[in-house]
């Protein structure tokens, strides 16, 4: 199975394999927490009708990840420059 991006288009002179594991996994732990933030906002703030209305379309990043593992998304916010990789020195 051929993963896109690759890992050495994911890689530079900066960023080796390490840290890119390492912020693929907060990115996507951060993902996941602000999603969960949101399905428990709404949920609080839905009315009885409400809950029975559905739509096909991803609204939230929440939807989003029920449909791409968490780790997926990271890779690609990352490639897309969503999120980038700070080295702490």
């Amino acid at each position: 199975m051929m993963l896109y991006p690759t890992v050495q288009d994911l890689t530079n002179d900066k960023v080796n394999r390490y840290k890119l594991v390492i912020a693929t996994a907060k990115c996507a732990r951060h993902l996941i927490d602000k999603a969960n933030d949101v399905h428990e906002h709404e949920e609080m703030n839905k009315t009885e009708n409400d809950r029975y209305i559905t739509s096909k379309e991803p609204k939230n990043e929440y939807e989003l990840l029920l449909t791409e593992k968490p780790v997926s998304v990271a890779v690609m916010k990352l490639y897309d420059g969503e999120y980038s990789i700070v080295d702490n020195k």
